[in-house]
Parts: structure tokens; sequence; C-alpha cells
């Protein structure tokens, strides 16, 4: 009797041939002397007499896996690097023994809140939770889970994943929490990749999964998404960007241009918002909306942004010690940045280094991102108004507005998104809307900008209707600091 083999970071998990699909041998995981909780593990043998073929290349290395289930500290599942392994070796024998395997990214959607509402001892209670929902969920496919980052796993089960085997995932993490006395619910987001389907290389099935977890995402959450052929290049695309993001700081590709926000009926441009270009070292010129989304996912965003905001206020410290009229900078932050505790330290910081007044800073923020209300969030806003650098409120009228948001923190500008603009001189409801919005503002005492100016009568009406700022092509494109 001949025998195919996984080696998994000296865990040999022996499998036995087999005849008109039956199998016929032993399986046996053997486990190294000393394991990860620091007391020897026994060899693990157990008698194979009526699995089926399918879960042949899986059985053993799910006993392998539990033996490593102390690999994770907080969920005791198997770590990235310790699944990636398994993976490489599985579809090795898959490849030899002509088998299909499925590869699911499991994301748990909004996860920070957790964190910020109830702190990260009861979030790592919510992880070990949603582990062991899922090694149960999946030990009947013979399947191994991985805590593959912070909220997100890695599931590596036997065979093709039926069209409801993802919104199985999906209920059986959707039931509520019972956490000391408090019951906690959240949702997640399913991506799903299929060897030999989508790929045969590890690394491209985990990035497909990946990919098509973030689609389910972008689609709201808490839905389960197939790679799709369609989704290739966009995998490809994130996987080249995010290559280059982590040496284009280093080596210096990333720039500021900046787009003057003009007073209506004059010239005087009081304040520029701050835009990033990457141009790469093979002169091309990445835009914005595809590698914004790729840092966000990779953690990169917090380093570009830190050094946004330094040379940022770096250009404003200059036009404050050279300008008879300083102009004040207002620059874009994540949501991602305004959830990190130490986000108000890093505009601390590139103010002091500047030598800038925080009155010269402005830091834009999405309407969605107040509404959705994260512990830390609203501290930040709070700190920044408190510092004194100003807050302004982009795209107005594209989230989920409420007037209380716009009472509950010190607002300094509201940002007319450029869709209500867009129609304003043919569109009489459009006109209507914008009207309204600058009477609200007006009744806050709030300043209003229009974006996404682009003729002359749209700055007519937008002046007439009470309308402070512009910004749009109309008044000028993005252009470098000297042009200012």
């Amino acid at each position: 009797m001949q025998k195919a083999s996984v080696q998994m970071d000296g865990v040999l998990a022996a499998l036995p041939d087999t005849r008109a699909g039956q199998r016929v041998g032993m399986v046996s995981a053997i486990a190294p002397a000393v394991g990860l909780h620091a007391h020897p593990i026994p060899h693990l043998t157990q008698r194979d007499t009526a699995i089926p073929r399918q879960d042949a290349l899986l059985a053993a290395t799910s006993s392998a896996a539990m033996a490593l289930r102390g690999s994770d500290e907080v969920t005791g599942l198997l770590t990235r690097s310790r699944f990636h392994t398994l993976l490489r070796n599985a579809l090795s024998d898959g490849e030899r023994a002509d088998e299909q395997l499925t590869v699911l990214f499991v994301g748990l959607d909004n996860f920070r809140r957790i964190n910020s509402c109830y702190g990260h001892a009861v979030g790592d209670k919510i992880l070990r939770a949603v582990a062991h929902r899922l090694r149960c969920h999946v030990v009947s496919r013979s399947g191994v889970t991985s805590r593959f980052s912070g909220d997100q796993f890695a599931v590596l089960i036997q065979g093709d994943a039926d069209v409801g085997y993802g919104a199985d995932i999906l209920k059986a993490l959707a039931a509520p929490y019972d956490l000391d006395g408090a019951s906690i619910t959240l949702s997640a987001s399913v991506g799903i990749a299929r060897y030999p389907f989508d790929s045969r290389d590890a690394d491209e099935l985990l990035q497909f999964a990946d990919t098509a977890m973030y689609a389910a995402k972008e689609s709201g959450g808490h839905g389960a998404r197939w790679f799709a052929p369609e989704m290739k290049a966009s995998a490809v695309d994130q996987m080249m960007i995010e290559g280059r993001l982590r040496h284009a700081l280093e080596s210096g590709e990333f720039a500021l241009f900046y787009q003057p926000i003009q007073r209506a009926g004059s010239a005087d441009i009081p304040v520029v918002e701050t835009l990033l270009r990457w141009n790469t070292a093979q002169k091309e010129t990445i835009a914005p909306d595809r590698f914004i989304p790729v840092a966000e996912k990779c953690g990169l965003i917090h380093d570009i942004g830190r050094w946004v905001l330094r040379e940022a206020c770096r250009q404003a410290g200059d036009w404050f010690r050279t300008r008879r009229n300083p102009i004040v900078v207002s620059v874009n932050a994540s949501p991602l940045q305004l959830a990190d505790p130490g986000f108000c330290d890093d505009v601390e910081h590139a103010l002091e280094a500047a030598n800038l007044p925080p009155n010269h800073l402005v830091i834009e923020i999405t309407e969605r991102l107040i509404v959705e209300d994260d512990f830390v969030t609203v501290a930040n806003i709070r700190r920044l108004n408190s510092m004194g650098v100003r807050v302004a409120l982009d795209d107005f009228g594209t989230g989920y507005s409420s007037l209380r948001y716009l009472t509950r923190f010190q607002i300094y500008s509201i940002k007319i998104d450029k869709s209500f603009i867009r129609n304003i001189v043919t569109d009489a409801k459009a006109r209507a809307l914008v009207q309204a919005i600058i009477g609200i503002g007006k009744s806050l005492n709030v300043s209003m900008v229009a974006e996404g100016v682009e003729t002359q009568e749209q700055a007519d009406i937008l002046k007439n209707l009470g309308c402070a700022f512009l910004q749009g092509y109309l008044i000028s494109r993005p252009v470098a600091p000297a042009a200012i």
C-alpha cells in the first residue's frame, strides 16, 4: 500500500492510497515531541475504516491542526503562516489525487467598534467565540481554520463548497454572543475561491478569496461572494499596488497637490484641499481611488496618512511665515485614521514640527464616519475641536445625515457633494435641495463649500443661494504648491 504525506512545520500527516473509492489503511498525524503548549504531544493514530474518499487529504491534517490549536494565542487556531504552509501542501497532494479544495476568507464587519465600545478583553472573547463556531462548522468537512489577521479568518475545506455553505457560516456567526450578561451581535463577510477552478497557486487562492470577501463588504457586508473571473484583474492589480506601496514612501514617490477653495464672488483663496498623488519610479501616475483602498486594506494608510499630515502642515507653515494672507490647508482623514487612538497625537506632532497654529489646519471627515458613532472616532473629533483644529464634514448628503450630528460636534464647514451641484442649473429639485442644505449651514453658523463647480452658471446660482465658498475645475484644478 502506497502513502502520500503532508508535511507541516514538523507535523507529518500520512495519507493512504485508496482502491475503488474506499480507504483501506491507516491515517496518522505525528506531532513533534514538544508542542506549542510546552508539553509533550503524543503521536496521534486513528484507525481509518469508514471515512469517505473525499475527506482523505484533510482528515489527517485536521488532527494535526488540532495538535497545533495553541498557535494563535487568542483563538487557539492556526496562525497565518501555518495555514499557508498547510494550504501549499494540500494543493500539492490535491494535484496528485485530483481533489478539489475550497478556501474561504471570513471577515467580521466593523469589528473595531466592539473593541472601542467594550474594550479589547471583550473583543478577544468575541474572537474566541467566533473561532469556536467556525471550528465546529468546518469539522464536518474535515476543514481547518486559522486566524489570518486581527478580525479575519481563513478556512480550508475538502471539496467544492455548495452555494449555501457561505450563507451557513454567516448564519452561524450572526447568532447573538452572550458575554457577562450582554448580548452582542455582529455580521461577517465571506469570500470564496476554489482549487483548481480559480487557481492552482496558494498565494493566488488566498488573494482571490480575500478579494471576494472585500467585494462582499463593499456591497454592504453580511454576505458571501464567490470569486469571479472578472475579479482577477482587480486582485492582480491590488497585489501589484500593495507591493509597490511599501516602497513608495521611502523612495519619495508621493507628492501633494492643492486645490484652491475660493470665496464666492471674489478671487480670494483662503483654503486649499490637500490631494495625494502617486507618481511611480516607472513614471506611472496611480490614481488615489486605486491605491487608497489598498492602503486601507493592508494597513499602510496610517503611515501614508502621517506623511500627508506632516507634509501638508510643513507647506502650510511655509505659507504662514511668508504670505501676508496665510492659506489654511484641509486634509482628508480616512475612517481608519479617525478610529486610531493615536491619530490626534499624529496631528499634534505634525503641527509642532511645522510650527503651525492649529486653526490653520482643517481635517475633513466623511458624513458616514460620524454616523458610525465609534467611541474612538467621537473622542478624536472632540479632541481636534479642543486642540483648535477645524473639522469639515465632507460629501454632505451622500451618507446617513442627521441634524443632531451637526449640533453634537463643532463643525467648521460643510462640503456639499458634487452630485448635488452637477444638475443645479437645469434641475429645480436639485437647486431646492442645495438651497435647503445651505440654509441648514447658515442656521448653525457653519461655512458652506460647494464641490464640483465647473461652470460659471453653477457659480452664479450658488452665490445667489448664499454659498460662501466654491471648489472645482472652474476655480482651479489641483496644482503644485508653487502655483498657489
